[in-house]
């Protein structure tokens, strides 16, 4: 029997072809300077390299179910049991399982925006419908558009904390407000947990309807081994489980995260170089003639339209330079006068500056 491609493409679940191609984008070369994913600068503890040395040669065998040790070392790190936790190949993976669960094609998952673009893109794979609620002009949560929005279909809504791309906080009280007043699962996204210090991963039994979701990615420096997790209620966590893969987190990666979460030491030396670096670069943006966003993140939301230039003109400016950040133009909640850069090392963050002097430059001589 022979197909054409018109037939094939007939056979494609309706909410994959609705979606946008893939594309490698642009080569990053090793010199390049890569402030755009929110990546740590720095590489990983020497003992997550030398874990990884010594697993390589047991790759020929599966790892352990459920994650195993680094299970038990996450629940000692965040004060939860084992039962309380699951863990995933990094939290994007989390984000699309916890929709496969809860939502079912149709049904509506709740986003206030701007956000971060995995919520409605994994929506969006898993055949449900983003539904995008505007954030308060300092990007807070507003709290009675949001219950205005939940419907009887509205099965998820996620909100992350701090946020990305606005790299602001909300506050312990209004999450609970949104506990208290919505009729869904609420994802609370900490992924930034380790810079701000913030949680309300206690409060999991309180509200079982609370999934907090976390990542070894950011702080740990694990970002190229993917490895999520999440805090929720012992009946969730089964949940989700029985719909995730049996081995959802590679073997690698797994000693990894055990080695990482025993060298603390190495992290907050880490942090504190983010933390001192940012305020910074902060007024070095500003002294630029930009705008920037408080920031309980490694990253900074800056506004250009002080310059009254479009955020695409300088990120494109600074890509020709061989310096990368995020552009944030037009994403959903926002305008078209925002990007985001990640908090580098002081000679990534210098090398930013000096990009970005001669990207205003260029840009507004022309």
């Amino acid at each position: 029997m022979t197909l054409n491609l018109d037939t094939l493409e007939q056979w494609v679940s309706p909410s994959i072809r609705s979606l946008a191609s893939k594309t490698v984008g642009p080569h990053k070369d090793d010199q390049a300077i890569r402030l755009d994913k929110g990546e740590l600068p720095y590489p990983p503890s020497p003992k997550v390299v030398e874990a990884i040395t010594q697993v390589a040669t047991t790759c020929n065998r599966y790892p352990a179910v459920l994650g195993g040790v680094l299970r038990e070392r996450l629940a000692t790190y965040t004060g939860a049991s084992p039962e309380q936790l699951i863990i995933s190949n990094g939290s994007d993976d989390l984000i699309e399982l916890i929709i496969k669960v809860f939502v079912q094609p149709g049904q509506q998952v709740l986003l206030p925006v701007p956000s971060f673009f995995v919520y409605w893109h994994a929506t969006q794979v898993m055949g449900g419908v983003p539904v995008f609620v505007q954030r308060t002009p300092d990007f807070g949560l507003d709290v009675d558009a949001l219950v205005a929005k939940v419907a009887p279909d509205t099965k998820v809504l996620y909100i992350a904390n701090p946020n990305n791309p606005t790299a602001n906080l909300v506050a312990r009280e209004t999450l609970v407000e949104v506990l208290n007043r919505v009729n869904c699962m609420v994802v609370v996204d900490e992924c930034y947990f380790e810079l701000c210090q913030t949680t309300i991963a206690d409060l999991v039994d309180t509200y079982p309807h609370l999934i907090v979701l976390r990542s070894l990615s950011k702080s740990f420096g694990l970002a190229g081994l993917r490895i999520g997790y999440g805090i929720a209620n012992t009946q969730v966590v089964d949940y989700l489980y029985r719909a995730a893969q049996l081995f959802p987190v590679n073997k690698v990666a797994i000693s990894a995260g055990i080695a990482a979460l025993k060298d603390q030491a190495y992290v907050e030396a880490n942090i504190q170089k983010i933390l001192a670096e940012k305020p910074r670069l902060q007024q070095a943006l500003t002294d630029l003639g930009l705008k920037v966003h408080p920031s309980e993140t490694n990253f900074l939301l800056v506004d250009t339209q002080p310059l009254n230039l479009q955020s695409k003109v300088l990120v494109k400016a600074l890509q020709e330079q061989n310096i990368w950040v995020a552009d944030f133009g037009s994403k959903p909640g926002l305008g078209d006068h925002y990007f985001r850069t990640a908090v580098g090392t002081p000679a990534e963050n210098q090398a930013l500056l000096k990009g970005l002097e001669v990207a205003i430059s260029q840009s507004t001589s022309v």
